[in-house]
């Protein structure tokens, strides 16, 4: 593998690296301290130029150093190898530096050289403890590439850093870049940075350059794989992983990256299976056991889910993963509205804006038309969109919460947008149509509404908003007509003649005969909700209370998470007591 050789900072930067994004520019650091020159890293000379503290060493030493890698950092310290007493100071910190570099960033690899006492204070070493204990120092005077690098090592250190730091570091990490674009180490800390920011098209930019100078790199080849990942590259990804695995087929942490590509790819079984063999090696792996029930959940195995959320939530029931699974258990397995909502509401007390949280919430808004963490369906699903405005789920949790609360022109914006799109379900086209009814838009209701039919006459849904919009649109004869034909018909579901028969009660000049329709629709299914309810608004109408609630309790049975239907059902009690 060719070695890369860098210019020293005293030399005449090269012209900027024309693959660097435009947005890739060092970011202005606000409201931090910028850092001071420091005198134990360079002597101003009379010229008014400055020699750096390792201008004495071998520039090739310098340079396989400052690139970074295990081949380069072990090819310098060949270079420099010399009998104990013949070292100067300066050339005891780059030793002591490599080998630190070797032991934070490539933990894999051995450190094979001996290293000595370091005897004055310096700006690389005092970086690189800092980095130990998760502060970046940001007092090495960034005179030189280590000292814009080496307090960069903090992103291996700790997964916490402060926004501050971020910037201060990416400015750094890309001025390091822009005098040795080659720099294995720079690459990886950058790559690293920008998978913290969440940039992952940027990290696996720079995540391949370091990669591909140094292919064999256990770190790098986990960093890339796991980048890949996430970037919906899960099979260029699994590829990467399988010369390590071939080599080191035990190794837990190639072990749990293939783990998450199989889960990724929803091979379920094979996720599970590395997951498994993780475990045999660390059965107190919390991380895992998570994992694991996150895969039988998937799989819709919930009672063995439920039994390791048991297990794990005696040892860390705040951790956000943990809640977000034991709320999908709630709503998907046990049916529990009222569990899964208090689990939720207690985890965005903690994660205020986890995405994740937001949309389960938003799903137990949107299912019982009542407030979670007091926001509805769309003001939650809102938070989710002002960072994800494609977000199909999002939309239609947001959809549902102005239905409910009958903000029928915003609905309508959103409905559209999505109908739209070529991710329209049957269910948004139908509420659509119920939207554009409600806006007087009869024209645009019967357009979707034919045009969805006649392309899924089929879908049950879709014909009963047909159905629904025809009824609205047309005058009445040709409404009753048009249903009175339906009915006659020998290819009608008894589910389409229930609603058939409901749409025509509304149709009837009288009570008598508007009940008859109802009782007819109830006749072909029993559990037509809506012809129930409007049982009980006749019957309710007429304060024949008994009989109204005799309707409505039946409504509540068949929606029982429909809290506006529960408190009506609660007021009827009063008013009857």
């Amino acid at each position: 593998m060719a070695l890369f050789c860098t210019q020293v900072f005293s030399a005449k930067k090269k012209k900027a690296d024309k693959d660097v994004a435009q947005d890739d520019v060092a970011v202005p650091v606000e409201n931090v301290a910028q850092p001071q020159e420091n005198n134990a890293d360079s002597v101003k000379l009379p010229s008014g130029k400055k020699r750096t503290y390792f201008s004495k060493i071998d520039s090739e030493i310098l340079a396989d150093v400052e690139n970074g890698s295990p081949a380069s950092l072990r090819a310098a310290m060949t270079k420099i190898r010399k009998n104990e007493s013949e070292y100067s100071e300066s050339e005891r910190v780059l030793i002591a530096v490599a080998a630190d570099i070797m032991r934070i960033a490539w933990q894999s690899e051995r450190v094979t050289w001996d290293v000595f006492e370091v005897r004055e204070e310096n700006p690389y070493t005092g970086a690189i403890n800092s980095a130990k204990n998760g502060i970046y120092d940001s007092s090495t005077g960034n005179v030189d590439f280590l000292t814009q690098v080496l307090p960069s090592l903090v992103f291996l250190t700790t997964n916490s850093i402060p926004e501050d730091y971020a910037i201060q570091a990416q400015k750094s990490l890309l001025d390091a870049l822009f005098v040795n674009e080659d720099s294995v180490l720079a690459n990886y800390l950058i790559g690293i940075l920008y998978e913290r920011k969440n940039e992952f098209e940027k990290a696996e930019k720079y995540l391949n350059k370091a990669y591909s100078f140094s292919d064999s790199t256990l770190e790098l080849g986990l960093a890339y794989a796991r980048i890949l990942n996430q970037n919906g590259k899960s099979d260029e990804a699994a590829t990467l992983l399988a010369k390590f695995s071939a080599v080191d087929p035990k190794n837990i942490l190639i072990l749990k990256q293939n783990a998450y590509i199989a889960f990724s790819q929803k091979d379920y079984a094979l996720a599970e299976d590395y997951v498994a063999r993780v475990l045999q090696q660390t059965p107190n792996d919390l991380e895992f056991l998570l994992f694991r029930a996150r895969i039988y959940i998937e799989k819709n195995d919930y009672i063995h889910a439920s039994t390791l959320l048991d297990i794990y939530g005696r040892q860390n029931d705040s951790n956000l993963d943990y809640l977000v699974l034991r709320a999908r258990l709630q709503l998907d397995w046990s049916k529990d509205m009222d569990s899964a909502t208090r689990t939720v509401e207690k985890a965005l007390q903690i994660y205020p804006n986890n995405s994740d949280l937001l949309m389960i919430a938003a799903r137990i808004s949107s299912a019982t038309d009542s407030p979670v963490a007091g926001k509805y369906a769309d003001e939650l699903a809102e938070k989710v969109l002002a960072r994800d405005p494609e977000n199909q789920n999002a939309l239609v949790y947001a959809l549902d919460g102005l239905m409910q609360r009958e903000n029928w022109q915003e609905a309508y914006e959103i409905s559209r947008k999505i109908v739209n799109s070529a991710k329209s379900s049957s269910d948004v086209i139908s509420r659509h149509i119920t939207i554009c009814l409600k806006l007087k838009k009869k024209a645009e209701a019967m357009e979707v509404a034919k045009s969805a039919y006649t392309r899924h006459p089929q879908d049950e849904i879709i014909l009963q908003s047909y159905i629904f919009a025809y009824t609205e649109s047309e005058t009445r004869d040709s409404a009753i007509s048009f249903i009175n034909s339906m009915l006659a018909s020998e290819n009608v579901s008894k589910k389409i003649k229930s609603y058939l028969y409901y749409r025509r009660s509304f149709l009837q000049p009288n009570e008598d005969a508007v009940l008859a329709d109802l009782r007819s629709s109830l006749k072909d299914s029993p559990r037509n909700s809506d012809a129930l309810f409007r049982l009980y608004e006749i019957y309710f109408a007429r304060s024949d209370y008994k009989k109204a609630q005799y309707y409505l309790k039946q409504v509540v049975s068949i929606n029982p998470n429909d809290s506006s239907v529960k408190k009506l059902n609660e007021a009827l009690t009063q008013l009857m007591n």
